[in-house]
């Protein structure tokens, strides 16, 4: 039976850390080992209540915790839990997410009768709705484009992926799942479990960049992956316009909503060709969309 590692990144949590390692502790797959990188600044109360959380697993071989010597972000958290790993199979919860008794088991035994594929995500519930999406192989442009993100709860790669691509790019404090899938994806095809393994929470902690920082990591991002637009696109210009729009739009709405136009103006000013015309015919939209979730409470 081979080991499993499940790692879980933790960040201002709060009790829903404890419902993420239980929910891993529980699964059906046995030879698991679960790492938890605490990534709280040391002088600060959400270590102090971590510590006091972690202390409740004092004594169980199949946790370990590990503390950053000061907050870096997640893919480092990442990282460093891969650092002192073993498993040949290598999974990842979010501290407000939990995974069902199942997850493991159904994933292990995709990807050993599955030899062709580098990983594989399972369905998840969100928001009380069930996505059980059917994308398999190399899904880039459904991934830039917002269509479809296995989400990184729903993921258990090989190892030997995990090294092949130096892991997470710790330069990203965002996208860091889009970042890594898509370079997963230039080497690795992806299967998918029809299984709903995750139920995708919040602890109610808004780590979004804001302001200048989230500009930045946008323009990074579509800096580094232009190449990979241009071949997924090839010739349509529209398609092009639809991944920029979906990424800039949002990250507009947001901009405006936290109250950073100068930012925003920017944004819009630098980009609005790369979306072209549908930019406000979306932002309308999802203001539109978002209202009527405070109406009616359904997203």
């Amino acid at each position: 039976m081979k080991m499993v590692t499940i790692i879980i990144p933790t960040y201002k949590s709060d009790v829903t850390l404890r419902r993420a390692i239980d929910s891993a502790l529980a699964q059906s797959y046995a030879n698991i080992e679960i790492i938890v990188v605490d990534d709280n600044n040391p002088d600060t109360i959400e270590r102090k209540n971590t510590e006091v959380l972690m202390g409740e697993y004092d004594g169980n071989n199949r946790v370990v915790y590990i503390k950053h010597e000061k907050n870096q972000n997640g893919s480092t958290a990442r990282n460093t839990a891969f650092g002192v790993s073993r498993g040949e199979y290598i999974a990842f919860l979010d501290d407000d997410d939990y995974y069902l008794q199942e997850k493991t088991q159904k994933q292990v035994e995709f990807l050993e009768s599955h030899l062709d594929v580098g990983g594989c995500y399972c369905w998840r519930k969100q928001f009380g709705k069930n996505i059980c999406g059917t994308m398999e192989g190399d899904f880039s442009y459904q991934l830039l484009s917002l269509e479809f993100t296995p989400y990184t709860s729903c993921l258990m790669i090989r190892r030997e992926c995990y090294i092949a691509l130096n892991g997470f790019d710790e330069t990203y404090y965002r996208h860091q799942d889009f970042e890594f899938l898509l370079r997963f994806f230039e080497k690795y095809t992806l299967g998918y479990v029809d299984y709903i393994g995750v139920v995708i929470s919040s602890n109610g902690i808004n780590n979004t960049p804001k302001g200048e920082k989230l500009y930045a990591i946008k323009e990074h991002f579509f800096n580094q992956f232009q190449k990979t637009i241009d071949n997924v696109t090839g010739n349509d210009i529209k398609k092009k316009q639809y991944i920029y729009c979906n990424h800039f739009v949002r990250a507009f709405k947001y901009l405006i909503r936290y109250r950073y136009f100068k930012t925003a103006m920017k944004m819009y000013i630098n980009y609005k060709s790369k979306c072209g015309s549908g930019f406000w015919k979306l932002f309308f939209r999802l203001i539109f969309l978002g209202m009527r979730e405070r109406i009616t409470g359904k997203r």
